[in-house]
């Protein structure tokens, strides 16, 4: 879940991104997991999902995994919409408590952006354009 504000726009990186509604310092957590908006579900059980619902899992959600399971996590807010980059603004914070900082301080109106590679097991399928939403 976003902790900070933030609007949907036309992205240059790709699709819609998330932009920052106000300025972030360095150091603030961004997001972090939150069981009540945030889904978490094991990748075994897509399949059992209808394919547009599958689709939007592989497309929106990130791989991590968890207890030995594969887990995928769809993010209930606009972080969905995070892009990647190689030299992301959003990195991972504390590991144990599932959070997510500024790398730097963010001006408002600037792109949000993660480094997929980082968390999302998943990340060399989606940066190679397979499986675009329709």
């Amino acid at each position: 879940m976003l902790l900070v504000r933030t609007r949907l726009k036309p992205s240059k990186v790709h699709g819609l991104g998330c932009f920052a509604a106000e300025r972030i310092p360095r150091g603030t957590v961004v997001w972090t997991l939150d069981e009540s908006i945030d889904i978490q579900m094991p990748l075994a059980k897509l399949g059992s999902l209808s394919p547009p619902t599958e689709r939007f899992y592989l497309t929106y959600g990130h791989v991590e995994m968890r207890d030995g399971e594969k887990i995928v996590i769809l993010c209930g807010d606009h972080a969905k919409h995070m892009n990647h980059s190689d030299k992301p603004n959003v990195i991972e914070g504390d590991p144990d408590r599932e959070e997510n900082i500024a790398a730097r301080d963010i001006e408002a109106g600037e792109e949000l952006t993660c480094n997929y590679h980082a968390f999302d097991l998943d990340a060399v399928r989606k940066l190679s354009g397979a499986l675009e939403p329709e």
